[in-house]
């Protein structure tokens, strides 16, 4: 999670995308051909970190790549008819030329011995000069003509939306994340159906060796990039260490075969297989557990008995606020230690577009604390965020004024009572392994001499409201591996929790973390509470221990 005090925003540029209505599906005559193009703006957020590819991680930026390529197939059209206007000039030619000698070459006449008898004949002569000066001309002023540049253009301007290699390799690699948490049937997956949902589209091939090409070369630039970036786990709580070692070990020291299940893994064939069928649960679990019950809760599964979810409850409660008396919360208890809750529809549809709409030109890839107060991009949290306080539009001090009715805290940016909103756009196969929202808490002496002083002044992150804006089609829950809660998207409404406990300490039990999106959109904003200016709004208990 990046600090407040480290925020990078992308550079905005607003270009103007021409789209074709309807889209060509293939090739069609001229003739028969719908040319109605509408223009509309795309935004696109322009971010350079060094050399990453970053389409794939971002459905936004991939909704920019679908118009460019309609943009392209419209040009493409234009190139094709231009070319065949050539051709057609040619042929005209050689017919031309061939009329002329038509009754020789069907051997009604003698041939000619040389070209005497020929330009004799005027007619002859005449159609000899008019092709060469008149029709030659027309064929050499089409060939004159540079057809290709309009696309060529379109490239150059546009160069920052095409997708590099290593946006492949992150696809194929999201596939695979895909398969492996979902267990998905490869099989159908090449046919076009993920999760029991036809796509309309399927895998030749071509795109299924290219997939696994690239998972080998993803596979190896993931192993060259661990390596890299390994200094940056120095320094950090050998708890940390240990599950990102888990993580790269089951992302990358994994064979695949034909249908891309796994053959052979430090993990057993049993759990592979989903032969397991106890969890358990709580903060004394391996890394590899963890792991496992992240997966599980992705689909679904239950880890916990049915005694303890009749525990949890439905309810509504205004909390004595006038805000709410007319319209109470919908609380969903998710689980009761760490307390998790959702509140449904907290936000209407217009309200959440219009935060998508705020966040979209800032997008930006997503970045995980590093070593020594640095941020880095991270393949443990595929997505693109944009940062948007209360003054960046009329609507969003609506926003912080109801995540205050809603939590009893306080969401003051200005006096650094909580950060400013973190919208979040999953891209394909976009996840966030599990993880802890604190900052300051799990950090030992050496690394707290890299933290801004406004971070120690604002304190922790003692809770965090998430909404989500959008519902998913499959996948994109939230989980809590540790104590088996998962909560599913479910467009305006919100996942609540506090991180810390009341005297202060961290919870490690709200280990939490984003299942892979199978199908559809992502969005998300992330409200994160500090722990200054709460002092009389989350009092300590009598219990020192809670």
């Amino acid at each position: 999670m990046g600090s407040t005090s480290l925020r990078s925003l992308a550079t905005i540029r607003t270009i103007r995308i021409p789209l074709l209505s309807p889209p060509l599906p293939v090739y069609a005559p001229r003739s028969s051909k719908n040319r109605m193009l509408r223009w509309v703006v795309v935004t696109i957020a322009v971010v350079t970190i060094g050399a990453r590819g970053d389409i794939f991680s971002s459905t936004a930026h991939l909704q920019n790549l679908l118009h460019l390529e309609r943009h392209l197939v419209t040009t493409l059209h234009d190139y094709v008819d231009k070319t065949e206007d050539k051709l057609n000039q040619v042929k005209r030619y050689l017919n031309l030329f061939y009329d002329s000698y038509q009754e020789v070459l069907e051997q009604k006449l003698p041939a000619p011995a040389d070209g005497d008898e020929m330009v004799a004949n005027p007619l002859q002569a005449f159609q000899l000069v008019r092709r060469l000066s008149v029709d030659w001309g027309f064929i050499k002023s089409a060939m004159n003509t540079d057809d290709w540049r309009p696309i060529r253009k379109l490239v150059s301007d546009y160069r920052q939306l095409m997708p590099s290699k290593d946006d492949l390799q992150g696809a194929a690699l999201a596939l695979v994340r895909l398969q492996d948490t979902y267990r998905l049937n490869m099989t159908d997956v090449a046919r076009g159906e993920v999760l029991g949902i036809p796509q309309g589209t399927s895998l030749s091939a071509a795109p299924v060796c290219s997939w696994k090409n690239s998972l080998l070369a993803g596979t190896a630039h993931a192993t060259v990039g661990f390596k890299s970036h390994k200094s940056h786990l120095e320094g950090k709580p050998a708890q940390l260490v240990v599950q990102v070692m888990a993580f790269y070990a089951s992302a990358v020291d994994m064979d695949y075969d034909t249908f891309g299940h796994p053959l052979k893994s430090n993990r057993s064939s049993a759990v592979l297989l989903g032969r397991r069928n106890v969890f358990r649960l709580g903060n004394d679990i391996t890394p590899m557990e963890e792991q496992e019950n992240y997966m599980a809760l992705c689909r679904g599964e239950r880890l916990v008995s049915v005694a303890q979810e009749s525990k949890l409850v439905c309810r509504l409660d205004n909390k004595g606020h006038p805000y709410l008396l007319l319209r109470p919360l919908r609380i969903e208890e998710r689980s009761l230690d760490p307390y998790v809750v959702m509140y449904h529809d907290l936000l209407t549809e217009a309200q959440t577009e219009l935060l998508k709409q705020i966040a979209e030109p800032k997008l930006a890839r997503s970045m995980v604390q590093a070593g020594k107060g640095s941020e880095v991009v991270s393949v443990s949290r595929t997505s693109q965020n944009a940062w948007i306080g209360p003054h960046d539009h009329p609507f969003m001090a609506k926003v912080y004024r109801l995540v205050e009715f809603v939590t009893g805290l306080s969401t003051d940016v200005d006096k650094e009572h909580a950060e400013i909103v973190q919208v979040a756009n999953y891209g394909m196969g976009g996840h966030y392994t599990p993880h802890h929202d604190y900052l300051l808490v799990d950090k030992d002496p050496e690394e707290m001499k890299y933290v801004h002083p406004k971070e120690i002044e604002a304190g922790d992150r003692t809770a965090t409201l998430m909404f989500y804006l959008t519902d998913v089609t499959r996948g994109g829950a939230t989980v809590f591996p540790r104590v088996g809660a998962g909560v599913w998207p479910r467009r305006g409404s919100a996942v609540f929790w506090y991180n810390l406990k009341q005297n202060g300490k961290e919870n490690p039990l709200t280990l939490h973390g984003a299942c892979p999106v199978a199908i559809g959109s992502k969005w998300v904003a992330n409200f994160w509470i500090r722990e200054k200016g709460q002092l009389f709004r989350r009092r300590c208990a009598l219990d020192p221990e809670l």
